[in-house]
């Protein structure tokens, strides 16, 4: 079994003109470190993208590099961290894509991950993407969130329109996408940000080939901490660094996010009291996968 990664973290958005951030570089090198300390990843098999290095076109190319080389019985783990958005499909109406924002080029849809993905069987490769952004859009607050504001004729298409938001990380093929039909409800504008209702089913995707932790629910905003704060990484990532560090470096999926959601909320309460902020990362894909051990070959071939 061979272990491969490739990890990002974007502070400088200077190229594509949207406000930077303040941990996610850091939150990159922590992650690197954790993979080759606590799950046996060599650094040869890690390719680490930093900032204006985190074109595109790069992280693209190493992620489709990874996929090719990789074999039944592999694990592969895309860690990322930064700015997050939603963009309307091209072409059907009521339904748009979650997001991750790269320092240059095109935004990263689920659409762009699955074709690299393609040719990977779901229950023979461990991949695992981990995702420190979140993808509420227009977010006004009195925090560091990994959502940068979208433009006002956006969020009006997006609120009047959307019933359906494609999950970026879980890797749906075309004709997969329909068990996402109608998975959210009642969006709107609320506080400078795009507010929803999301399903149940959101976090349950029986045709994902990947396993997906990610920042926080749909409706919600990935936080990171403040300079003058004693938590300096994303919460979510934060807490991934605690508890792996806590439980002998082996944990299931369910039990991580469990534990992570707690944690979570008191990082919000030590850096942002009194703001009301609400942060659950979330776990999705298939649910016989949730009980395997993060970053670990599979026991079987279900």
């Amino acid at each position: 079994m061979t272990k491969r990664a490739v990890v990002v973290g974007i502070n400088d958005y200077s190229i594509q003109r949207i406000t930077g951030l303040s941990m996610c570089v850091r939150d990159a090198r922590a992650f690197y470190h954790l993979l080759i300390d606590a799950f046996d990843f060599l650094p040869e098999n890690i390719l680490c993208y930093l900032d204006t290095a985190a074109s595109s076109e790069r992280i693209l190319q190493a992620l489709r590099y990874t996929v090719t080389q990789s074999q039944p019985g592999d694990v592969i783990c895309f860690y990322f961290s930064g700015h997050g958005s939603r963009l309307p499909h091209p072409r059907q109406i009521g339904r748009a894509y979650e997001v991750i924002i790269p320092a240059s080029g095109r935004w990263i849809s689920d659409h762009e991950l699955f074709l690299i993905a393609d040719q990977l069987q779901p229950s023979h490769v461990n991949f695992t993407c981990v995702f420190d952004s979140c993808h509420s859009g227009g977010l006004s607050l009195e925090a560091e969130a990994k959502s940068p504001p979208m433009e006002q004729t956006l969020v009006e298409l997006i609120t009047q329109t959307v019933t359906t938001i494609i999950p970026c990380g879980s890797l749906l093929s075309p004709q997969d996408r329909i068990v996402c039909d109608n998975n959210v409800s009642g969006l709107r504008l609320e506080n400078g940000h795009i507010d929803l209702d999301p399903s149940p089913r959101f976090t349950t995707i029986p045709q994902a080939k990947t396993t997906l932790i990610s920042g926080c629910a749909p409706n919600e905003s990935s936080l990171e901490g403040l300079p003058n704060s004693a938590v300096k990484n994303g919460f979510l990532t934060r807490s991934i660094l605690d508890i792996v560090n806590q439980s002998s470096f082996k944990i299931d999926h369910r039990s991580l996010v469990d534990e992570a959601s707690a944690k979570v909320v008191d990082y919000i309460n030590q850096v942002y009291p009194g703001l009301g902020l609400v942060q659950s990362p979330q776990l999705i894909g298939q649910d016989n996968r949730m009980v395997e051990n993060f970053l670990d070959g599979f026991v079987d071939s279900r």
